[in-house]
């Protein structure tokens, strides 16, 4: 089955083995995160060589998110509590950074500014973990490439009945603004230690993919718990009955109330309902840097979204998009190789076969990013 929510896993010392790496990517692990709390920059810098190659040497996409503890080990200036983690960040051709205890737009903006000045374009996550935070959510959503709902830092600041609700507000707003928002923090905890979750854990994380979340984190359940694969597995059998059930046409037509008024956004929009009013095997999307996927899966269609880019870094990056597949493929010459493309990509990740329809979605030029303007129905 086509999966449309990502997981994030935490590698720590239970899953530093290439062996035990492997078995959690199978398993469905999208993005590799590592917390820089813990551990030496030196253990990260080799799981993240380790934890790629694997990846490369599977075919899977995935991502790297380098986590910053930044402002929770102290205050001081943007560059004193960042600095070296974003150089690290930076060395690793890490695909997102996400940054801890920020209550500002104006930290967001520093940052982006450091990350500026070293030529570094990585993509910001910021973690929802304190109160001011929760009431700058929509700027530093404006702000950001994407959150985090940090739920244990968040339920200590704010009081833990009130995090329920406010994670569902937050998913909300990431999702009408059409940004990637990660869900995180006990949700299969008890597998830190049991082989399966309570019955509590299973439902919390249903409930936060019908909630909406682009992508479910896994803490210490994998970086130091006794069943990361375990742990990896069940999330991704929980999402996949949660999704069943999902109400996508539903979705789709409520998305539709908030349309931004962009030749890109309308043409994202036509793809989705064009896919499901002609039963598509899946949307195409042509994409330079990442935004016409992204733009398609803000509309939360059915069906899987086939990000076709000549660029790794864009691979990387959508592996944490809702129902993204990315796949690199060379820059299309003209518009007739846009749909000889389409049918090899749609083959080779057997999403269609033969005589399937599929829905094309591009800018013309080609090479311009942000001109999403095509939308065909095509015939592979």
């Amino acid at each position: 089955m086509n999966r449309h929510v990502k997981i994030v896993c935490t590698l720590g010392p239970a899953s530093s083995s290439p062996e035990v790496m492997e078995k959690m990517l199978k398993a469905g692990m999208d993005i590799a995160r590592f917390n820089l709390a813990h551990g030496t920059l030196e253990e990260h810098r080799q799981l993240i060589s380790e934890v790629r190659s694997l990846g490369q040497k599977l075919k899977l996409p995935l991502g790297i998110l380098v986590d910053l503890p930044g402002l929770k080990r102290g205050r001081g200036d943007i560059k004193s509590v960042f600095g070296q983690h974003l150089d690290f960040a930076f060395s690793q051709n890490a695909d997102f950074v996400a940054l801890s205890f920020i209550s500002s737009v104006r930290q967001v903006r520093e940052v982006k500014q450091l990350l500026r000045n070293m030529k570094a374009d990585i993509p910001v996550i910021v973690k929802i973990e304190e109160a001011r935070a929760l009431e700058e959510s929509g700027a530093l959503l404006e702000a950001g490439e994407g959150i985090m709902v940090a739920r244990g830092d968040l339920a200590l600041d704010i009081s833990i009945e009130k995090v329920p609700t406010a994670q569902k507000r937050l998913i909300s707003e990431a999702n009408r603004c059409g940004k990637p928002v990660i869900t995180a923090t006990q949700m299969l905890e008890s597998m830190v230690r049991s082989a399966s979750p309570t019955r509590a854990e299973a439902t919390d994380v249903a409930n936060a993919v019908l909630d909406g979340s682009d992508a479910l984190m896994l803490s210490e359940e994998t970086a130091t718990g006794s069943y990361p694969v375990e742990a990896t597995e069940t999330m991704v059998k929980i999402a996949l009955e949660a999704e069943a059930i999902l109400p996508y046409e539903e979705m789709l037509r409520s998305r539709g109330q908030d349309v931004s008024p962009e030749t890109s956004d309308a043409a994202a929009r036509a793809a989705c309902q064009m896919a499901y009013q002609v039963q598509a095997k899946a949307i195409v999307a042509f994409t330079t840097s990442g935004t016409t996927a992204l733009r398609v899966s803000k509309y939360r269609p059915r069906h899987p979204i086939l990000a076709v880019t000549p660029s790794e870094s864009v691979v990387s990056r959508l592996a944490l998009s809702w129902g993204v597949l990315p796949i690199k493929k060379h820059e299309p010459a003209n518009l007739e190789e846009v749909f000889e493309l389409a049918g090899e990509a749609t083959l080779e990740t057997n999403l269609a076969r033969s005589g399937d329809l599929v829905v094309v979605i591009a800018g013309i030029p080609l090479t311009v990013p942000g001109s999403t303007n095509l939308v065909k129905i095509h015939s592979i």
